[in-house]
């Protein structure tokens, strides 16, 4: 896998940056051969590549891209996931949220206003603009150091919300505003 974005898109496009996948799901494909679904990081794009024939892996496993395991990455809709990679898709983004933290907890420290009547919080499944107040309230000038602070203070588990809610987004990716878009692609 060459590091200049030769995964399945052009060099420019939104699998360039993908550094590893988590895969969802391992299945045989004919006449020969298997290919993986996975979740791309950073920018947490459902994919499939090929698994090249030498290499053995399962659903779970944590693949750099320039292992040589697999072969090229192409984009998946979500509707063309296996039952198998559907069923594991939330757990496996929540693990990819906390091996890299910073772009979701910075949400939860800069979100904002996106209308008169509208917080950015409540772009997350269950939050009205009441809880939304009180977060904001709680949140304070500071901010918090961690996912895990943000999760203890306001009494939710801030991962699975975050989870939940890019799910939803890779299942409608016409879902604006789009988190995806906004916190995990706009720095990948």
């Amino acid at each position: 896998m060459e590091p200049n974005g030769q995964n399945g898109d052009a060099e420019d496009g939104p699998l360039a940056s993908e550094t590893h996948v988590r895969v969802l799901d391992v299945l045989d494909r004919r006449p020969i051969g298997r290919e993986i679904h996975a979740l791309s990081e950073p920018g947490l794009h459902l994919v499939r590549a090929r698994l090249n024939s030498d290499s053995n892996c399962e659903a779970g496993d944590h693949l750099d891209l320039e292992s040589g395991n697999i072969g090229s990455l192409s984009q998946l809709r979500f509707r063309d996931l296996s039952g198998d990679a559907n069923a594991s898709l939330q757990d496996t983004v929540k693990q990819s949220i906390l091996f890299n933290p910073d772009p979701h907890l910075g949400f939860f420290n800069r979100v904002q206003n996106i209308s008169l009547k509208v917080h950015g919080f409540q772009l997350l499944p269950g939050v009205g603009s009441s809880t939304a107040r009180s977060w904001v309230t709680i949140r304070g000038q500071n901010g918090w150091v961690d996912l895990a602070e943000v999760s203890e203070k306001l009494g939710v588990d801030a991962v699975d919300l975050l989870a939940e809610r890019y799910v939803g987004e890779l299942a409608e990716p016409a879902e604006v505003p789009s988190l995806l878009d906004l916190l995990v692609r706009v720095s990948a």
